[in-house]
C-alpha cells in the first residue's frame, strides 16, 4: 500500500507547483522570517493493534492539534506497519511512555490534559522558527532559519522531522487498521512520525551554543523520501534547549508545520 504545513510563526503555505517534478512552499521566494510567537508540541505514543489509541488516543492528538499552532505527531509503537524502532525509541528514551500506550507529552510534561496546552501556548519564546520546503518525487529540502529574541545559555538542538496524515487506517486498510476507533469506515493516520533529518535520532543535531540576543541560524536539510508515503508528506521543525541535569533532557522552546 502506498503511503505518504509549513509554518512557525509565519503563514501557512500550501504546496504548489514549480515544475513537474517539483514542489515548494514559498512560490514567491519570500524571505523567511522567525516570529516571537509560542508554538505548541504534543507527542502520542501509539499503535494500530491497541484498542484504546483508537477509542480515547487518537480523539485527544486531533483535539491538541486544534488548540492553537501545534506541532503533533504520533510516534507508532512495534507490531504496526508504521513503526520506525529508531525514532521511536529516540524519543522513548527522553520522553518515556510510563509503560504503557496511549502514552502523551505536552511540551516536557507527561499529561493528557487540554489546559497544559494551553499554558504551554501562553509562553514568550527566547527563538521562533521559519521554515521553507522544496519537494520532488524522491526528496524534500527543507531550509530553516532560527531567530534568539533574548540570549540563550548552553546547547540547542533542532530536529527537522517528516509527518504524514490522511493514512488510510479504515476497516478495510489491512495491517494499517486501527482498532477502537469510533467510526472504522473512515479513519485516518495523522500526523505518522516518517523520518528525521538526523538518522535515527529525532533530537535533531546542536546548531548553537550560547547564542547571543538578535543571533540567527540558517540550515538546509535533505531528506530521502520513501515512494509508499503517497499521502499529506510535510516537515516539522522542533527547537531544544539541552538540559543534562533536568527531566526530560531536551527542553521544548518552539516549532514550527
Amino acid at each position: 500500500m502506498k503511503k505518504f504545513a509549513l509554518l512557525l510563526l509565519v503563514p501557512v503555505f500550501i504546496f504548489t507547483s514549480c515544475n513537474k517534478d517539483e514542489e515548494t512552499d514559498n512560490p514567491q521566494d519570500e524571505p523567511i522570517t522567525p516570529k516571537q510567537e509560542q508554538w505548541g508540541f504534543a507527542i502520542n505514543y501509539t499503535a494500530t493493534w491497541c484498542g484504546p489509541c483508537g477509542d480515547w488516543g487518537a480523539p485527544l492528538i486531533h483535539e491538541l492539534s486544534n488548540v492553537g499552532d501545534v506541532v503533533a505527531i504520533t510516534a507508532h509503537a512495534t507490531g504496526d506497519p508504521m513503526f520506525i524502532s529508531s525514532l521511536y525509541t529516540s524519543f522513548d528514551m527522553d520522553r518515556p511512555t510510563g509503560g504503557g500506550i496511549p502514552s502523551f507529552w505536552i511540551g516536557d510534561e507527561k499529561s493528557t490534559q487540554v489546559s497544559t496546552m494551553n499554558t504551554l501556548l501562553q509562553k514568550i519564546p527566547i527563538a521562533g522558527i521559519a521554515i521553507e520546503s522544496t519537494k520532488t518525487d524522491s526528496s524534500i529540502t527543507v531550509k530553516t532559519k532560527t531567530e534568539f529574541f533574548v540570549a540563550g545559555n548552553g546547547k540547542y538542538f533542532l530536529s527537522v522531522l517528516i509527518l504524514e496524515d490522511g493514512i488510510d487506517g479504515s476497516s478495510t486498510a489491512g495491517d494499517y487498521e486501527q482498532n477502537g476507533v469510533e467510526n472504522p469506515t473512515t479513519y485516518k493516520h495523522d500526523f505518522v512520525l516518517r523520518a528525521s533529518s538526523v538518522s535515527n535520532n529525532a533530537y535533531g543535531e546542536e546548531i548553537v551554543n550560547g547564542p547571543e540576543q538578535g543571533a540567527v541560524i540558517e540550515k538546509e536539510y535533505v531528506i530521502t523520501l520513501n515512494p509508499d508515503w503517497d499521502q499529506h508528506v510535510y516537515p516539522v521543525a522542533i527547537l531544544w534547549h539541552v538540559d543534562l541535569f533536568g527531566s526530560p533532557n531536551f527542553k521544548f522552546i518552539n516549532a514550527i508545520k
